[in-house]
């Protein structure tokens, strides 16, 4: 086996501090992302890979290049993400950055509802697994007051989900139905194709309420497509891309029903006019390449010998 250096875990408002600031500087940040999804000869899903580069533009040097890619198969459901750096035509480095890619989406998702400074208030989360875990114990570390959610998922887990989050303080209570009318904050963290949000339960959402949507794969589709065509909603997205990841949202988007949504990157420069009090706020995060080029400059930051320590660094 292969062994590449891991993301450790990494300080909290450091990270969430290094992607605030990428997002401010995305225009020396020119990417590309190419998704590869397999079928087999029944047309059944098999997997996908999202391969995505990034140039990094540096005054007076090369631009640093990083290459990040996660093939994931539907057997196990499990994903890898291996992260390329390239400077002056050489791979100076390679890292394994799956532990990296729970807690830079785990941080996305703080940033986001930090940024719309919107309280948590009654939380549920759907879905219980190893991204929901890290997003918790993000909503933890910068909202303290979190003592409670409730969480649904296929089973009850003690011991993977509620025992854990005991440990921080944080009680969760298993419900096998939810009444989406109760709850603030909404997050979705699942690989299901089935639609959560749909036409015939969106109703029960609270205006000013904010849910936050967490493609894992290409297939996700935790959300309707309609949804993003009512007028009663904010679409809030990571960037750009996410328009075309998955199919709903490539659909929605043919459609026409994203042309209103609202970039992160808008939301930080002061572009972007919106009312998160008077209409269902619906957060759409795919991951992208501005997350993964923090997490990778907090690893480079550690090597000895690594051009971004230069003199001629950002």
């Amino acid at each position: 086996m292969v062994t590449l250096r891991k993301t450790k875990e990494l300080d909290k408002a450091l990270l969430v501090g290094k992607i605030r600031e990428q997002f401010k500087n995305i225009g020396k940040l020119k990417y590309q992302r190419t998704l590869l999804e397999f079928f087999d000869d029944e047309k059944q899903f098999l997997g996908d890979n999202v391969f995505e580069t990034t140039f990094k533009s540096r005054e007076s040097d090369a631009p640093l290049i990083y290459e990040v890619s996660g093939p994931y198969d539907v057997v196990s459901n499990e994903y890898a993400t291996i992260a390329r750096v390239y400077y002056r035509g050489n791979l100076k480095y390679a890292y394994d950055i799956k532990p990296g890619i729970l807690q830079r989406t785990a941080a996305m998702v703080w940033l986001y509802l930090d940024t719309l400074q919107h309280p948590l208030g009654k939380t549920l989360f759907v879905g219980a697994g190893k991204l929901a875990l890290h997003i918790a114990a993000y909503l933890k570390h910068f909202s303290p007051d979190l003592k409670n959610i409730d969480y649904q998922d296929i089973t009850r887990k003690v011991d993977d989900f509620e025992l854990p989050l005991k440990k921080i303080d944080i009680q969760a209570s298993y419900l096998d139905q939810h009444d989406f009318s109760m709850y603030d904050t909404i997050i979705l963290a699942t690989n299901t194709s089935t639609c959560i949000i749909h036409e015939g339960n969106f109703s029960g959402l609270k205006p000013g309420s904010v849910i936050i949507s967490l493609c894992t794969t290409s297939q996700s589709g935790e959300i309707s497509k309609e949804i993003y065509a009512r007028s009663d909603i904010n679409t809030f997205l990571d960037y750009d891309l996410t328009k075309t990841f998955s199919e709903d949202m490539r659909s929605a988007n043919h459609l026409g029903y994203l042309d209103k949504s609202i970039l992160y990157a808008d939301i930080l420069a002061g572009r972007s006019d919106f009312d998160v009090h008077a209409k269902v706020n619906i957060v759409r995060l795919t991951g992208t390449p501005i997350q993964n080029v923090a997490v990778i400059d907090m690893m480079l930051e550690e090597e000895d010998e690594y051009p971004a320590n230069s003199s001629n660094a950002d």
